[in-house]
């Protein structure tokens, strides 16, 4: 569970009071086959036991909250302390052990092997503060209990012993950092007297820990002070100061002093209990990042003869291989590994071992991005590089694109994106995690699967149909039949570097060898000589395609591979036997067939022409036009492809001399390095340039400024309070907006007047505001229809008229959208490439950057008006904050439940719009400043 959703995600914990009844066994199924390493019943009495070493990498797991996953025995939902209310993504909603038994042959069948629920312990069941339960699992009053919601201790060895007849594995998520947020710090904090301003939670069910020692924890008393259980400290302030990290209070959740020996040996002890008395295969660590190494190699390796090491103390149990990976949440900077460093750091050394895996958070934030938000794949290519580094090559590599702590995939990208993401998932080394939910397509974060749960639409969602299932499960398939995509060394080949396109890697194991190729564009790519390292003539069996047929495929001359890549395309294809290569042409590559929806070679005969581009003038110089020249013999006509978009192909002149010569507009390329071939056509013949890469290195020019004043963010009514939460006052008070242009680009500037908080560590750098960017295209743009509702926020564009696009900017989620597919209570369909977010701390900044690309069937951001809102988002629930009459720790306060989500506005209109107008009603007024030499409609 993220450390930065802690605030959010609701707890409330409760000492087991009533005992629900036993709930219903799920019914067997016809299983697949065995899981290697689990026996069909276990010894000494546990409920399974593993007969041989389990690997990770042979494992597809299926990641479930119990709360939200089905719903087995309703008579334990509700135990009278105000934390059952499925209607609200607060609370319970009434999953339990006994539902998850009665799916497994859903999960079965989906080719799953392994399930990892949330923790099961007895948990917070309700704090007033926060008007939250703990239903998740992460707020601790007792590690060695099942929480009374979800069932008997019977009931969990009912479901260790269900899944071990099938030959799948049970992991359950632990938390050894802290427990449930039962104490706080309210004034200065003094390290020399933490009883000093401390402050126990009144009306907390439970009222405190039922665990000793963790039930001594009230710092006012000398006894809890001298066992020392916890660190006593406020919530870290600073997350680049390592001490605070281990040692403060993340979230508000009280930090437990991991360093103390009683403390240690009591976890140790909680933990070993659950692998003897249920038979667990793993532990997903929870917080791993926020607690020092030296525990780890203790709770995982201690030989203490009395309470050992969890992994020693399974190995007694007769499991060998037993599973431990941990959460460390970092985010992934592009083309840099040091968060990869970081994470890799926990899993120990070969004489200090920690833990045996750790789950992918950069991979997974670059996957996300990539096929997503439009990212260039390089990013990713990078960073399966830097998994063969850091991560064993993937044998420590726990792989997912999405969790219960941030937005679902699917809520950020078209179905199509999530499929590729999926197949990535499924093609590389490591261990694939798929969370509950996403075989069905729901986009929201802990949506319940089950009819009477909380985001449900009241129905079930257990579809075997869903197109999604069937992706999944045929990917699983396709894992399991071909050991390269399990245990193979990775080789990456390829990734488009200036935006969306195509993608490329290679699976290596014995003789086999497997080609995996991605077009992450929503548009038609070629791609251009890669260099597959296979021998020449070797041909290409698909093994699993979508979005594109390939036939007779064979890697070229030198094993290179010229073809094309239908929009958003995925292919897994099999080195077969070698056949002969066709000869390569002077100045190109044989010809490829570039039939639509098809992948072939072209059958014809040799042509004695080629092309060849020699030489690029202007890109690398600061200026807008780029001339391109080249030569050519015995062709009609001549293109140049740019970045592979083979729909928007450049003329060129042919000259008389076999020359020919073309010119494009650098402006409309975004900074960076980009890919030029030459197209050349004679007849019913295509021959193709070797690429050539060109640097484009524009500025961005000042278009207008707006000031807006400081202190307004008091919402449209003017009374308006933010939540009482700590970060939140100030947050979302705009003080100017600048809008820069460079070529096809726009840039948005927005400056804070109280600066950017990052406390939660965000992964774009900002927290406790999020903003929404509405964009209002010229009237002139052809078919565009624009909303005059703000989606989600209970309002219209100041000013009056309409908006076209949409941009979502918040601390871990950004998003492009187009008016077509909106509605009142939501966006539609995300477009790509997302907007690049940018915060500078020391600037009081963020800064949104636009690519025309985008932005479909608009030719320039010409005349645009840009309108900006501010607010704060909650990304567990996925939703903007409520509003109330009275704030709260996570409301916002003085207004209607149904008023506008606008704490502070600002509008930048171009010179020739109704800026007067806007001031007379928008109040309070915005100075408008236009640079001179804008351009007007």
């Amino acid at each position: 569970m993220s450390r930065r959703l802690r605030f959010l995600l609701g707890g409330a914990l409760a000492a087991c009071a009533v005992a629900p009844q036993r709930a219903a066994r799920a019914a067997g199924g016809s299983p697949l086959p065995a899981v290697p390493g689990v026996a069909a019943e276990g010894s000494r009495g546990t409920p399974g036991a593993v007969s041989e070493p389990v690997d990770g990498r042979d494992q597809v797991v299926y990641f479930l909250m119990t709360d939200r996953f089905a719903d087995g025995d309703p008579a334990n939902n509700d135990q009278k302390a105000g934390e059952f209310n499925p209607a609200d993504g607060r609370f319970y909603s009434g999953g339990d052990l006994a539902g998850v038994r009665s799916k497994l042959d859903y999960l079965q069948d989906l080719g799953a092997t392994a399930v990892w629920i949330t923790p099961p312990v007895a948990n917070v069941w309700y704090d007033p503060v926060l008007k939250m339960a703990g239903y998740h699992g992460y707020w601790a009053a007792d590690f060695k209990k099942v929480d009374a919601h979800l069932g008997t201790l019977e009931d969990y060895r009912g479901l260790s012993s269900d899944l071990h007849r099938r030959g799948m594995l049970l992991i359950q998520d632990i938390v050894t950092n802290h427990t449930g947020d039962f104490f706080s710090y309210q004034g200065p904090y003094d390290p020399a007297d933490p009883a000093k301003n401390f402050r126990l939670k009144a009306g907390m069910v439970p009222s405190r820990p039922t665990q000793h020692p963790f039930s001594m924890n009230d710092a006012g008393q000398a006894g809890a002070r001298r066992l020392a259980a916890y660190h006593w400290t406020p919530d870290v302030a600073d997350f680049n100061d390592e001490a605070q990290l281990l040692t403060h209070q993340v979230s508000g959740l009280d930090d437990l002093d991991t360093g103390q020996q009683l403390v240690r040996r009591v976890l140790r002890g909680s933990y070993d209990y659950w692998i003897e008395a249920v038979g667990v295969d793993g532990f997903r660590i929870d917080t791993a990042r926020y607690v020092e190494h030296d525990f780890w190699r203790d709770f995982l390796h201690s030989t203490d003869p009395a309470v050992p090491g969890v992994e020693v103390f399974a190995r007694r149990q007769g499991k060998e291989g037993f599973l431990t990976f941990g959460e460390v949440w970092t985010n992934a900077t592009p083309f840099a590994d040091k968060e990869d460093v970081l994470t890799a750091s926990y899993l120990g050394a070969a004489d200090r071992p920690e833990m045996r895996a750790v789950l992918n958070f950069p991979l997974a934030l670059e996957l996300r991005a990539v096929f997503a938000k439009g990212a260039p794949p390089a990013r990713l290519k990078y960073r399966l590089e830097s998994m063969n580094r850091h991560y064993a090559g993937g044998r420590a590599s726990v792989n997912f694109i999405d969790n219960h702590d941030m937005p679902r995939f699917l809520s950020e990208s078209s179905e199509e994106g999530l499929i590729q993401a999926l197949a990535a998932l499924f093609t590389i080394p490591g261990m694939p995690v798929v969370y509950a939910g996403t075989e069905v397509g729901l986009s929201e974060t802990r949506g319940s699967m089950f009819a009477g749960g909380f985001g449900s639409g009241g129905r079930d969602h257990f579809d075997r149909r869903h197109p999604l299932y069937g992706v999944i499960k045929s990917l699983a398939a396709l894992r399991r039949a071909h050991p390269a995509l399990r245990r193979g060394a990775l080789v990456p080949l390829d990734g488009a570097a200036w935006g969306a396109g195509p993608l490329a890697y290679r699976l290596d194991l014995g003789e086999e060898r497997l080609l995996v190729l991605f077009n992450t564009a929503d548009e038609e790519m070629l791609l251009a000589h890669l260099e597959t390292g296979l021998a020449e003539g070797t041909r290409l069996e698909p093994l699993f395609s979508r979005g594109a047929e390939a036939r007779g495929l064979k890697a070229g001359v030198g094993g290179r591979l010229l073809t094309r890549l239908p929009a958003r395309s995925t292919l897994v294809l099999k080195a077969g036997a070698r056949s002969r290569a066709e000869p390569e042409r002077p100045g190109g590559f044989s010809g490829m067939a570039l039939a639509a929806g098809a992948v072939e070679p072209q059958e014809s005969e040799t042509l004695e022409a080629g092309v060849m581009i020699t030489r690029t003038r202007g890109g690398s110089v600061r200026k807008g036009k780029v001339t391109v020249e080249g030569s050519s013999a015995g062709l009609d006509s001549v293109s140049v492809i740019v970045d592979g978009r083979l729909g928007r192909p450049i003329p060129a002149r042919v000259l008389t001399d076999e020359r020919w010569v073309a010119e494009l507009d650098g402006g409309s390329l975004p900074d960076g390095e980009h890919s030029l071939v030459a197209m050349g056509v004679a007849g019913s013949t295509t021959v193709w340039s070797p690429a050539r890469a060109i640097p484009i290195d524009l500025p961005f020019v000042l278009s207008a400024s707006v000031e807006d004043p400081v202190g307004d963010d008091k919402g449209p009514t003017g009374t308006y309070r933010y939540p009482l939460a700590p970060g939140f006052q100030g947050r979302a008070d705009i003080q100017r907006v600048q809008l820069f242009r460079r070529g096809s680009a726009a840039k948005l500037v927005i400056k804070l007047a109280n600066g950017v908080s990052d406390v939660w560590n965000p992964a774009f750098g900002f927290d406790h505001v999020c903003f929404d960017v509405y964009v209002d295209l010229p009237e002139a743009v052809p078919g565009r229809k624009g909303q005059a509702a703000l989606p989600r926020l209970h309002a219209g564009m100041k000013g009056g008229g309409d908006w076209d696009f949409a941009a979502f900017l918040a601390g871990w989620k950004v998003g492009l959208y187009s008016s077509e597919g909106a509605a009142a209570e939501g966006f539609g369909p995300s477009l790509q490439p997302a907007p690049r977010v940018k915060a500078d701390k020391k600037e009081g900044t963020v800064e949104v950057e636009l690519d025309l690309h985008a932005f479909k069937g608009a030719p320039s951001f010409d005349g645009a008006r840009f309108y900006v809102t501010a607010w704060d988002y909650d990304g567990v629930e996925g939703k903007l904050r409520p509003l109330a009459e009275e704030p709260a720790e996570f409301v916002f306060g003085g207004g209607e439940p149904d008023g506008p989500r606008i704490m502070d506005d600002t509008a930048v209109f171009p010179e020739d719009r109704a800026t007067e107008r806007y001031r007379e009603e928008a109040p309070p007024p915005h100075a408008v400043r236009a640079r001179p030499g804008e351009r007007k409609r």
